[in-house]
């Protein structure tokens, strides 16, 4: 074809999925090109609080200091009956929510970091690393074949068309995903949520109330007059949400910037300047698509998985799917793993996204919004602590070497009450000390394949090095204990892992384990590559 661009991996949506999906695959080598019909990056909030699984994927970026340097603490809330009352009481304690998986990981439990500070981060590394970003240019349309992936863009001010050709498409094009109704992919679940939301955003000298507020915390105001929340967006420009029922007769209509400030005056309390910037409605979905794969294109984010934000599972989730996906994609077109790994994807991303976007219908903060009983609501019993939904699954796919039988239903997901080594799970965190430093086991993590063993765990080097040269696949070593690359002093990841020290872990490019040994066996090299090679669908 003349005049046609050519990449391996064409993104459409520049969301946190989309940029994540993009500066992940640079860290693999891989280049992609990333349109987005937005203008600009998301200059609001948006998705507000990181988990630690996503700051861990951020660190092994290489982004963990620059995102420590612009996240705050975990949003706090109070309540006070307006902005300008001194009465005020804790509302949720998120800390408190967060504070029993302080332990599980090398970054904190939680932090504020919302898109605004996310989407500029992700859109530096994917450019720095030599991956287009293009805003302002969208999706016409797009053929797919057993080859490859023909797609039109077009860019929004000039109307000029381009031809890319892509080995692969990611559709991150969020919750009413083009491409993903293009393919005729079906979705699951409960669809729009029943629960009407306003975001006022607006200019004031309104946090001279609130001055110990920092930035991601928010105020929930309740009075005669008006209910609903302070959130802070920079400076003064704020952002208050409030609801409101059409079944009463209200429409998003009849909030006029008049009446939005005075909702916002009562709210405050007292007649200050204010600014009403823009008005804008929402409403919350959980719908999941039924497959993540259509021949050659793949979603994640919203066209994914789409939940509510009630435990903070959207971004979050969308990050981790990206991470699983980005490790497949590099594997299959850097040529060391066969497509059917690709597979794999929806297999172990499914699962997880159906489950966290059930358990996402509930949650704490929906306690401060002024709702009707009117909207799904998941019961006592089935809600699952939150370990579950941060950490606490376990991936059954082609791509995990395993004699545990998997799930009889796969859509349903496995999960686990904790982290020790496990095929399938998240490595586990533990400190460890190497050139005088403490570092997290994560941090012993190549960017490739990486077989971790112990003391009495030489001949796994030998293994590593020979199953490297034969499959072409890089594989680092580390050996944790007393003698190895990393002193274990205190025993925590013995004792965590259960690991003899002959024993080892193979961990992949995402942290999560893909085959265990307990011990060294007769012929290592041989299990190792044939572990490999299951993992990798290399016949």
């Amino acid at each position: 074809m003349a005049n046609v661009m050519r990449v391996p991996v064409l993104i459409v949506g520049a969301g946190a999925a989309g940029l994540a999906t993009s500066a992940l695959l640079a860290k693999h080598g891989v280049r992609s090109l990333l349109v987005e019909k937005r203008r600009e990056v998301f200059i609001y909030p948006k998705a507000r609080n990181l988990s630690f699984r996503s700051l861990e994927i951020l660190r092994r970026l290489g982004l963990g200091d620059e995102s420590h340097a612009v996240a705050e603490h975990v949003s706090d809330l109070v309540v006070k009956p307006t902005l300008n009352s001194a009465e005020e009481e804790t509302g949720m304690d998120i800390n408190a929510i967060f504070a029993p998986f302080d332990g599980l990981s090398p970054e904190p439990s939680a932090q504020y970091l919302p898109q605004s500070r996310l989407e500029p981060m992700l859109l530096a590394d994917s450019r720095r690393h030599g991956n287009e970003v293009r805003y302002g240019t969208e999706l016409s349309s797009f053929e797919q074949d057993s080859e490859g992936v023909t797609a039109v863009v077009r860019d929004r001010d000039s109307g000029v068309t381009e031809t890319i050709r892509a080995e692969y498409v990611v559709a991150a094009d969020g919750v009413h995903s083009p491409v993903r109704d293009s393919l005729g992919i079906t979705t699951s679940g409960y669809g729009a949520v029943p629960i009407f939301v306003v975001f006022i955003y607006f200019r004031a000298p309104w946090r001279k109330f609130v001055p110990h507020l920092g930035d991601g915390d928010g105020v929930q105001v309740k009075n005669a007059d008006v209910e609903g929340i302070f959130l802070v967006v920079e400076g003064d420009f704020g952002l208050f949400i409030t609801t409101y029922f059409p079944d009463k007769g209200e429409t998003v209509e009849q909030f006029t910037r008049e009446r939005c400030a005075d909702i916002l005056i009562k709210a405050i309390g007292e007649q200050i300047d204010v600014e009403i910037v823009d008005v804008a409605a929402w409403q919350p979905y959980e719908r999941v698509a039924d497959q993540f794969q259509c021949g050659r294109v793949f979603l994640v984010g919203d066209a994914a998985h789409t939940m509510p934000p009630f435990k903070a599972g959207g971004a979050n989730t969308a990050i981790q799917s990206a991470d699983n996906l980005g490790w497949k994609l590099a594997a299959v077109l850097n040529g060391v793993a066969g497509p059917e790994l690709l597979n794999t994807y929806h297999t172990e991303r499914h699962p997880v996204g159906r489950f966290n976007a059930r358990q996402s219908l509930t949650g704490p903060s929906l306690a401060f919004l002024r709702l009707d009983d009117n909207r799904p609501q998941l019961p006592p019993d089935k809600e699952a602590p939150m370990f579950a939904l941060l950490i606490g699954y376990q991936y059954r796919s082609a791509a995990v070497v395993s004699d545990e039988p998997a799930p009889t239903n796969p859509d349903d997901v496995l999960l686990v009450d904790e982290l020790h080594g496990q095929p399938g799970t998240r490595v586990p965190h533990a400190w460890v000390h190497r050139d005088g430093n403490q570092i997290s086991t994560l941090d012993l993590l190549g960017s490739g394949f990486t077989l971790l063993t112990g003391d009495d765990g030489a001949a796994w080097s030998d293994a590593a090095a020979s199953v490297s040269g034969a499959l072409g696949v890089p594989i680092t070593v580390q050996r944790i204990g007393a003698d190895g690359d990393a002193a274990d002093p205190d025993g925590a990841w013995a004792a965590t892992t259960g690991l003899s020290p002959d024993g080892a872990l193979l961990v992949r490019p995402d942290d999560f384990i893909g085959w265990r040994s307990e011990k060294l066996p007769a012929d290592p090299e041989n299990q190792l590559r044939k572990s490999l090679s299951i993992i990798l669908a290399r016949a």
